[in-house]
């Protein structure tokens, strides 16, 4: 009777051994899986599933990232181009480049809807009946990441280089023109902006000329002068300019150089009649913002004309303007006969082209850069209709009501615009944010087991023994 079981035990356990041994492997990964899926809770999905069902519901309906300044509507052959780098990086380079072009109410939405969204949170929380250091510790940090992440999106957008989107035209004879760049030379532009680095800027834009309209100095365009091609057509082509008043309004006078100062008085303000040193008479652009009340008024009939008004300007209180007073502009233009232009405006801070001047030159890109310079400003004396102005796609949001609904609307428009390699990146960076969360998590659970581990043995090296018949303590 005592033999029996002791004989069968051994093959029960030696079969059960070779089944465990088998199937140890496949339960081991099927128990990592359970344990993984249990760990993933609504929550996590939801940003991932929230990018992927925008991606491709937007991908039903596409639409240009470009548009004519004038009508605001599309312009065909012409199109943006994106670097491999700007593709993997696409989620952050376009949410920089909208952040870029929103004007200055629509930037005070987005901060409003960021706290009006803290606010729904903490109410749920509360009515949760979550404990009030908990709700406290939480609301305080998730508080300090609204408030922040808008600032250093911005800082990383003024400051940090990133790939940009370059304007292609498939005319060879249009070329893109920046009738409004700035370096180093001003006094409130990015100290190392040397000429180089705003050649670089502009390359990278798909301008192939630009104006350098320092404010009263001529130091940065004289560099960026004498580093030009001998053709057009073999690199972006830097052109003198400068800065100054006209009429109590800040006008760009393109071409002039320090031969042409002895036309400027009272420091920054231009003479009646002003010539270029060849005889010429100079485009002189108006700037925006402006205040149409000196622009239009009889301080004018004493000072040189405008022949040339921006309608995109890449600064945001001039994003603004060319938005809140698109009519106004166009009146003017039309009743003055003044060509539309855009200037970038650039000071070293930023990585974002909002809008470029399109002028027809028959065969610039064989031409000098000094005779492209003419050519282009006989263009521009033309008129309101010698241009085109092209600029990003960016909401229409004039009103209040409008205003408020920047946040859903400009990602939509992001959305809408993105190319199929940026969707895909943007759907992959989407659920790489599930797999954040969980190695968050796995990593704080490993953590709080080393703890409860560290515990354990600290409690097993303190012992109670008996020594001596009385009670005692080990270590």
């Amino acid at each position: 009777m005592t033999d029996g079981p002791s004989k069968i035990a051994p093959a029960r356990t030696a079969s059960s051994t070779r089944c465990h041994r088998l199937l140890c492997p496949v339960t081991r990964r099927a128990l990592v899986l359970r344990n993984r899926l249990r760990d993933i809770c609504v929550r996590d999905v939801s940003l991932p599933m929230l990018v992927t069902l925008l991606v491709l519901a937007t991908a039903l309906v596409p639409q240009l990232p470009l548009r004519d300044a004038v009508t605001h509507r599309d312009m065909s052959g012409l199109s943006l181009a994106y670097s491999r780098e700007f593709a993997i990086f696409a989620p952050f380079c376009a949410l920089l480049d909208m952040q870029a072009l929103l004007t200055i109410p629509q930037h005070i939405a987005v901060l409003i809807t960021l706290l009006l969204g803290f606010a729904c949170w903490r109410a749920q929380r509360f009515a949760r009946g979550t404990t009030f250091p908990v709700w406290r510790h939480e609301a305080f940090g998730l508080l300090a990441i609204v408030l922040l992440a808008p600032v250093l999106m911005l800082l990383v957008n003024v400051l940090v280089p990133r790939p940009m989107a370059r304007l292609v035209i498939d005319d060879p004879d249009l070329l893109a023109v920046d009738v409004h760049a700035h370096t180093a030379s001003s006094h409130d532009a990015r100290p190392d902006w040397t000429a180089t680095r705003v050649r670089e800027w502009h390359r990278a834009s798909g301008y192939d000329v630009a104006y350098i309209t320092d404010h009263k100095r001529f130091g940065g365009a004289i560099d960026a002068v004498a580093l030009n091609p001998r053709r057009a057509g073999d690199d972006v082509v830097l052109l003198s300019g400068l800065e100054m008043r006209n009429a109590g309004q800040h006008v760009n006078v393109l071409s002039m150089t320090q031969a042409e100062t002895t036309h400027v008085v009272h420091g920054d303000h231009l003479k009646k009649g002003i010539r270029l040193a060849d005889g010429r008479t100079p485009i002189i652009v108006q700037t925006i913002p402006f205040d149409v009340r000196w622009f239009a008024g009889r301080q004018q009939d004493s000072l040189a004309r405008t022949t040339a008004i921006e309608i995109n300007d890449g600064a945001p209180r001039g994003l603004t303007t060319g938005l809140k007073r698109h009519a106004e502009i166009l009146a003017l233009a039309d009743s003055l006969n003044l060509a539309l232009v855009a200037g970038s405006d650039n000071h070293g801070w930023g990585n974002t082209a909002s809008g470029w001047t399109l002028v027809r030159v028959p065969g610039w890109r064989d031409l000098s850069p000094e005779a492209l310079a003419v050519r282009l400003e006989q263009v521009m004396a033309g008129g309101r209709h010698s241009t085109q102005v092209v600029e990003r796609r960016t909401p229409l949001l004039l009103t209040v009501p409008q205003v408020a609904m920047t946040v859903p609307v400009a990602l939509v428009a992001t959305a809408r615009g993105l190319t199929p390699p940026e969707r895909v990146s943007w759907i992959v960076w989407g659920w790489s944010t599930l797999l954040v969360r969980l190695g968050i998590r796995r990593a704080a659970h490993l953590a709080l087991a080393r703890a409860r581990l560290a515990r354990q043995r600290r409690r097993q090296r303190i012992r109670i023994v008996p020594i001596g018949g009385s009670v005692g303590l080990q270590r």
